[in-house]
C-alpha cells in the first residue's frame, strides 16, 4: 500500500504533490533522484528489476511505491506504467534513468555484450517514453531522461554504451520537436551528467573479467538529482549538463574533433593499461538485478560548478518571491 509523504513546502522549489515514477530507482542516480524529489514533497514510485533492492530503497523513502519490470521489455513497461499511475493516482513526471553497459575494447565484445547494452540503455528509455506519454499527456506532465555526456562525445571502452547514449540524445531532441509540432501538453527534458560515483562502475560486464577503472573526480549523484528535480519542476530548459569540465569537453569535441580524438586516445591507452587486476563481479548489470539498494561506491568526487551556479540562482529567485 502506498503511504503518503508529507509535502516539503519549505523547500525553495517545492514539488509538493507531484507524482513521479523513476526507472532504475533502486540505486545510483535513480535512488538519489528519489531522495531529492521526496525531499521536495513529491510522491514517487520506483521501478527496477530486483525486488530486494527495491524494497530496501522504498524502506528508506517513507511512502514510495515500487514496481518490478525490465525496461527492455516493452510489454512489461506498458503494464508497469499503468501500475505506477494507479498507485499514485496519475503521473506528473517520469524519470527515465535505467542503464547498464559492457566495458572493454569493442573488438573483444560479444554480440550479447553490445546488444544487451543497447537494449537497456537505448531501447529501455524508448520503451519508457512510449509507455509514459499517454499518462503524461493526461496531466500535462514531463518526461525527464537521464542521458550522459557520452551522448555528445566519444568514450573509449564504452562503445556500445556511447552509441546508445548518442541515440538517447537524438531521440529526445526529435521527440521534443514532434510533441511541439503536435501541440501535445506533455514535454521532455534531458539531463546529461559526466561520470558519476554509482554502482554502475562495479557492475558493468567487462571483456577481460577485470573491474572497470577507479574513477578520479567523479561527480556526485546528488548533483544530478538536483538537476532532475529542476527539470521535473516548471523550468523550460530542455537540456542540462552536469559538470563544467564535461561541457568544456563537449565544446572542444564540437569545434576541434581531431584534437579531442588525439587527447582522449592517449588518455585511453594509459587508462586501459593501468586498470585494477581485481576480478569483476560475476553478477553484472546486463544479466542480474542489483541485490541491495546502494547510491554510491565511495569514489573521490567533485562538485559540479554548473549545478552550484544553478543552486545559487534558484536560491536568489526564491528570496525574491
Amino acid at each position: 500500500m502506498l503511504r503518503r509523504v508529507s509535502p516539503a513546502t519549505n523547500h525553495p522549489d517545492s514539488l509538493a504533490g507531484k507524482r513521479v515514477l523513476i526507472t532504475g530507482g533502486s540505486s545510483g542516480i535513480g535512488l538519489a533522484c528519489a531522495r531529492e524529489l521526496t525531499g521536495r514533497g513529491a510522491r514517487v514510485a520506483l521501478l527496477a528489476r530486483g525486488d530486494e533492492a527495491l524494497a530496501q530503497a522504498a524502506a528508506s523513502l517513507e511512502g514510495a511505491a515500487v514496481v518490478v519490470a525490465d525496461v527492455s521489455d516493452a510489454g512489461a513497461m506498458q503494464r508497469a506504467l499503468g501500475e505506477a499511475a494507479q498507485a499514485l493516482g496519475g503521473l506528473d513526471a517520469v524519470v527515465a534513468n535505467a542503464a547498464a553497459s559492457a566495458y572493454g575494447p569493442f573488438v573483444d565484445m560479444t554480440p550479447d555484450d553490445y546488444e544487451r547494452t543497447i537494449a537497456i540503455a537505448l531501447f529501455g528509455m524508448i520503451n519508457t517514453a512510449h509507455a509514459a506519454l499517454p499518462h503524461l499527456e493526461a496531466t500535462s506532465g514531463r518526461l525527464v531522461v537521464v542521458g550522459s555526456i557520452a551522448g555528445r562525445v566519444p568514450v573509449p571502452w564504452l562503445a556500445a554504451y556511447t552509441a546508445a547514449k548518442h541515440g538517447v540524445r537524438g531521440f529526445v531532441r526529435t521527440l521534443q520537436i514532434e510533441l511541439r509540432a503536435l501541440g501535445s501538453p506533455a514535454s521532455v527534458a534531458l539531463v546529461a551528467p559526466g561520470p558519476v560515483d554509482t554502482p554502475f562502475w562495479r557492475r558493468a560486464r567487462t571483456t577481460d573479467g577485470r573491474t572497470m577503472p577507479r574513477l578520479l573526480g567523479a561527480y556526485r549523484a546528488e548533483d544530478v538529482a538536483r538537476e532532475v528535480a529542476r527539470a521535473v519542476g516548471p523550468s523550460r530548459t530542455t537540456e542540462r549538463t552536469v559538470g563544467g569540465l564535461m561541457a568544456t569537453w563537449a565544446l572542444l569535441d564540437a569545434i576541434a574533433p581531431n584534437i579531442a580524438l588525439r587527447v582522449v586516445g592517449r588518455a585511453a591507452r594509459i587508462g586501459w593499461r593501468n586498470r585494477e587486476s581485481r576480478p569483476a563481479n560475476d553478477a553484472d548489470s546486463l544479466t542480474e538485478p542489483l541485490g541491495r539498494a546502494r547510491q554510491r561506491l565511495g569514489f573521490r568526487t567533485r562538485p559540479s560548478l554548473l549545478v552550484k551556479l544553478r543552486d545559487l540562482r534558484e536560491a536568489a529567485r526564491s528570496a525574491a518571491r
